[in-house]
């Protein structure tokens, strides 16, 4: 969610082209010197998911505004227009492009219909799926509401249906920004809050809609270790090739919602999301550093120690209408495993901005350099010798 939005809300009370395609030329090195023969989409199999660096899209659900969604934008709260001036392709096209990592907003809705009032002049199945209960997918509650699919479980549905179309695609990770909607005065009405069995429903309609053995779950890593973070300390991570075909959710929300998560699920026992935790948490397995600016040292601690980090390389569309690239070159230098962005080769572009986000030699993934051997994929067996 944008940096605005959270500000407001706590004022009141978030066809198939591999990746390798994107001229992906990094390889590891594993211990015997000798280069993994196994790749996934390109990608050497024996990596785990702490050692690759990839682009991923912010909000991806969202559609960029509509002309009729911009005059409501622009009339309702026109201060806001140039940080909602983004959006992108549908998630299919977003993984035909290589994108790998998204970013899906759902909203509580335990009784249904909560958030209908933008539908009731639509389809009579957009107003059926805005009556049900169960959690929607928007990004502002009667303000920026445009997306590629109403709800999460309709989401999960696209991502289950391009997962069996394509069974052998590098793992890819889901942000589910789970996000509390208090009332804010002439704009919003209802209080709107996750609580303990939102949360839980959001595990079950992962389960339904994808499966069980198609998710990476805190259980899969902490394995028999006392507790997940140990095991991330123990890099016991996936590797691409065991976590091929795979999905890996992260509950991204607040202190609340990661606490009532947690409780009664000691190191996320049974629960199907990592989340953002402390490091000092039995629970902490991947971070959330939004800014990379000024904290690179600690996002290369964090990568080095095990541990996944998700920064962004651009938010509100600032960087886009500076072509400003200080903020993407600190998130790719600090080796966050996760770069989001508004902004690659593919999304919407309708004001021409000359800025675009990708890894260097304009890739979407590649060989993590803080905790992976990279070399060219060109060097011989030979070279590849130490």
């Amino acid at each position: 969610m944008v940096s605005w939005l959270s500000t407001a809300m706590h004022k009141a009370a978030v066809g198939f082209v591999p990746a390798a395609a994107m001229l992906l030329v990094a390889m590891s090195v594993p211990a015997s010197g000798k280069a993994a023969a196994d790749q996934v989409e390109g990608v050497p199999a024996r990596l785990r998911l702490d050692q690759v660096q990839e682009l991923g899209s912010h909000n991806s659900y969202k559609r960029y505004p509509s002309p009729a969604e911009e005059q409501h934008i622009r009339t309702l709260a026109p201060e806001y227009w140039d940080g909602l001036a983004y959006g992108h392709p549908p998630l299919e096209a977003q993984f035909a492009i290589g994108i790998r990592q998204i970013e899906i907003d759902v909203a509580p809705d335990p009784d249904g219909g909560l958030y209908l009032a933008p539908y009731l002049d639509t389809t009579p199945d957009a107003r059926r799926s805005m009556m049900a209960p169960g959690a929607k997918v928007l990004h502002f509650p009667q303000l920026d509401v445009e997306t590629h699919c109403l709800t999460f479980r309709a989401c999960l549905a696209t991502l289950r249906r391009w997962s069996d179309a394509h069974p052998d695609h590098l793992p890819l990770t889901v942000l589910v920004n789970a996000s509390d909607f208090p009332p804010i005065a002439g704009l919003w009405t209802h209080d709107a809050r996750f609580d303990e069995a939102g949360l839980a429903m959001l595990d079950s309609d992962i389960l339904s809609e994808i499966g069980r053995s198609r998710v990476i779950t805190p259980d899969d890593v902490r394995g028999s270790y006392r507790s997940l973070a140990d095991a991330v300390r123990a890099h016991a991570w996936p590797t691409l090739g065991n976590a091929r075909g795979k999905f890996m959710f992260v509950l991204d929300a607040a202190e609340r919602h990661y606490a009532l998560y947690a409780k009664g699920h000691a190191s996320l026992l049974g629960r199907v999301m990592f989340g953002y935790y402390p490091e000092t948490a039995p629970e902490a397995a991947i971070f959330n550093i939004q800014d990379p600016r000024g904290q690179e040292a600690r996002i290369g601690r964090l990568v080095r120690e095990g541990f996944l980090v998700r920064t962004r390389a651009d938010a509100d569309t600032q960087e886009a209408r500076k072509n400003d690239r200080r903020r993407l070159d600190a998130a790719i230098a600090s080796g966050a495993q996760f770069v989001s962005t508004d902004f690659y080769d593919g999304a919407p572009n309708p004001q021409g901005f000359a800025y675009r986000a990708a890894l260097p030699g304009n890739l979407l993934l590649r060989c993590n350099p803080l905790t992976a051997v990279c070399v060219p994929a060109a060097q011989t067996s030979k070279d590849l010798a130490r």
